[in-house]
């Protein structure tokens, strides 16, 4: 048997989680869980400003400058640390803290988990959009 194939068969399997996950935010104010968006093209994990509050997560440590996606101008956010377990691993992680309370997700788990972690996303899995498309199959 060729030396790569053997290689590739003895890797533990990758845990796979969807581009929307449940995870469980870990702060002294107790454990909230909120749907996350699981965005590849983020560096940074980002929380939303009354989450962090309602967690109990702080004190700021630092800011940091990012490029928000919708922003045309660099902002800047303050970082605190944080407790992140998603499909039953925990992460300890600098957050950004960001008013995101008009966004769909509150929460985005960005590369600074998602390089380490061995996850898989599959874009197939958990995509936010399940329940548009068994409403439109009903409703024909």
């Amino acid at each position: 048997m060729h030396p790569v194939v053997s290689e590739r068969r003895q890797r533990p399997a990758r845990t796979s989680i969807g581009v929307v996950e449940e995870v469980t935010l870990r702060g002294s104010k107790g454990d909230i869980r909120v749907l996350a968006r699981i965005d590849t093209g983020a560096a940074r994990t980002s929380l939303d400003t009354d989450l962090a509050a309602r967690a109990g997560l702080g004190p700021v440590f630092d800011r940091v400058r990012v490029r928000a996606a919708a922003a045309h101008e660099p902002e800047e956010r303050d970082v605190v640390d944080a407790r992140v377990v998603i499909a039953g691993r925990e992460f300890d992680v600098a957050v950004a803290i960001a008013d995101r309370k008009d966004m769909r997700y509150h929460m985005i788990v960005g590369m600074d988990i998602l390089r380490d972690s061995g996850f898989l996303v599959d874009p197939s899995k958990g995509n936010g959009h399940e329940s548009e498309g068994k409403r439109a199959h009903r409703n024909p």
